[in-house]
């Protein structure tokens, strides 16, 4: 074979062949970075990520001007980002360094207070991401409400969003990761219903450490409850870890994923 037909073969073998497998497994993390934070707080936050470097980041309460600073800083490395900032408690975004082929916010059922949904492509496997915020249990539905009306009224809420969520992955058959700000501890309805619908916690993987993740950095209150989690299904998961630091009253989670061979 000549030269010039050998790199005209080379060349196609190169752009037509599939993707490479990742050598290494993912690094993963799930933030609600507050959407009251500071300048200061933000760049606290920021830090974080950029030491942790995950592989693909949910964000939770993003603000316009948490995007704008999130972009600025570490967009150059998250060149597949969705982020889609509000003011107040709405805002979410799926940061990733891997192509993601289509992201698409979504109602979290019963409740109009979206989840985000992405494709992500990894070499030649295909990873679904969903990047969820369950209702608040101090959330007011009226103005004359109580706290212990609202706790109560978003239990049962937030147990309807679970079983939304597991019926939106009933037939899903490829990995799924599923992340985000719970705002339940795992003995809560929602979170029974993911383990009874085989979404595996990270915390439950090997080297794991764990624990609770709010109130976080910003308070002055020791940090009570573990209500941000990371959950995969048809993945593994190891390395989880609460990171206790940053600029937001949750603290973020980490984790290590991995494909099955």
């Amino acid at each position: 074979m000549c030269p010039s037909s050998l790199a005209v073969s080379l060349l196609v073998v190169v752009v037509g062949g599939a993707a490479p497998e990742p050598r290494d497994p993912l690094r993963v993390m799930t933030y609600n970075v507050l959407y009251s934070a500071s300048e200061e707080d933000v760049g606290r936050s920021l830090d974080v990520i950029e030491q942790e470097a995950p592989d693909i980041l949910c964000l939770r309460e993003l603000t316009p001007r948490f995007a704008n600073a999130f972009r600025k800083r570490l967009g150059a490395k998250y060149p597949h980002s969705r982020l889609l900032p509000r003011k107040g408690s709405w805002g979410m975004g799926i940061a990733s360094k891997h192509p993601v082929t289509r992201a698409e916010p979504f109602a979290q059922k019963p409740h109009r207070m979206p989840g985000l949904e992405a494709e992500v492509r990894v070499g030649r496997r295909r990873l679904k991401v969903a990047c969820v915020h369950l209702m608040a249990p101090g959330a007011r539905h009226t103005k004359d409400e109580d706290l212990f009306e609202s706790m109560a009224k978003n239990a049962v809420l937030r147990e309807k969003q679970g079983a939304a969520l597991v019926r939106r992955y009933a037939k899903e058959e490829g990995p799924l990761l599923l992340l985000g700000d719970m705002n339940e501890e795992r003995s809560g309805a929602a979170m029974k219903a993911f383990a009874a619908a085989d979404f595996v916690h990270a915390c439950d993987g090997k080297g794991a450490d764990c624990g609770s993740t709010w109130p976080g950095a910003t308070s002055m209150l020791p940090s009570v409850v573990e209500i941000d989690h990371i959950l995969g299904r048809k993945l593994s998961l190891s390395g989880a870890k609460v990171l206790r630091t940053g600029g937001s009253d949750h603290y973020p989670v980490r984790a290590v994923l991995d494909f099955p061979r």
